[in-house]
C-alpha cells in the first residue's frame, strides 16, 4: 500500500512540475519563457533528488524563474547559437569537396559529439551551483568526457523517453519535461558521486 501511494505522489508531482513549465513557458511567449521555466523545473527536480521532497513547488519555481530570467536567457541564447552553428557548418563542409573541408568536416562532427555529450548535464549542473558562464561550461565539458558513459546513456534515455512519449500524446503533454528533468537530474547525482568516488581513491 505504501508503494502504492509513494508511486501516486511521484506521479502527482511529475505532473504539477511539468504543468508549472509548461504554463511558465507559455507566459514568457515561449521564445521568452522556455528557458527560464526549465532551469526553474531542473531546480525543483534536482531539491527532490537531494531528498528535500517537502519543499514549496509554486514559490521555489517562481523564485528560481524571477531570479534565473536573464541569466537562463544568455544560456538558452549560447545554446540556440552554438547547435545552429554546427548544424550549417555541417550542412557547407558536407557540401564541399577535397581535402581541407574533409578534414573540416570531421573536426565538426567532433564538436558536434562534445556537444551532444555536454547537453545533458546543461541544465543539472546550472541550477546546481551559481558560477560564471566560463567556469559553468568548463565544469560541464569535465564532467561530461570524464563520464562519457553516462552522457550516452542520459541522451539514450532522453531519446527513450521522447519515443515513448510521442506515441502517447497525453503522456508527451502532462510529463514529457519533468519526466526528463527528474531522469537527467538523477543521473548527475550519481555521475558526481562516481567522480567524488575516484577523487577519494587517488587522494
Amino acid at each position: 500500500m505504501n508503494k502504492l501511494m509513494n508511486m501516486f505522489d511521484w506521479i502527482y508531482r511529475l505532473l504539477y512540475l511539468n504543468a508549472l513549465w509548461v504554463l511558465f513557458t507559455l507566459a514568457g511567449l515561449g521564445v521568452f519563457g522556455l528557458f527560464p521555466s526549465t532551469v526553474s523545473m531542473f531546480y525543483v527536480a534536482n531539491e527532490w533528488v537531494s531528498g528535500n521532497k517537502d519543499i514549496p513547488v509554486f514559490k521555489t519555481f517562481f523564485t528560481k524563474f524571477k531570479e534565473e530570467f536573464l541569466r537562463s536567457q544568455l544560456l538558452g541564447i549560447l545554446l540556440t547559437a552554438a547547435a545552429g552553428l554546427l548544424y550549417f557548418n555541417l550542412q557547407f563542409f558536407f557540401q564541399k569537396g577535397g581535402t581541407f573541408f574533409f578534414m573540416l568536416r570531421y573536426l565538426m562532427i567532433t564538436v558536434g559529439f562534445l556537444f551532444i555529450i555536454m547537453l545533458p548535464f546543461m541544465f543539472p549542473l546550472f541550477v546546481q551551483k551559481r558560477l560564471s558562464l566560463r567556469e559553468f561550461f568548463k565544469n560541464v565539458l569535465f564532467v561530461s568526457i570524464t563520464r562519457i558513459f553516462h552522457s550516452v546513456m542520459m541522451v539514450g534515455g532522453c531519446l527513450t523517453i521522447f519515443v515513448v512519449f510521442t506515441k502517447f500524446a497525453g503522456l508527451f503533454i502532462f510529463f514529457f519535461g519533468s519526466a526528463m528533468a527528474f531522469w537527467l537530474t538523477w543521473n548527475t547525482k550519481v555521475a558526481f558521486h562516481k567522480i567524488q568516488q575516484k577523487r577519494t581513491v587517488y587522494q
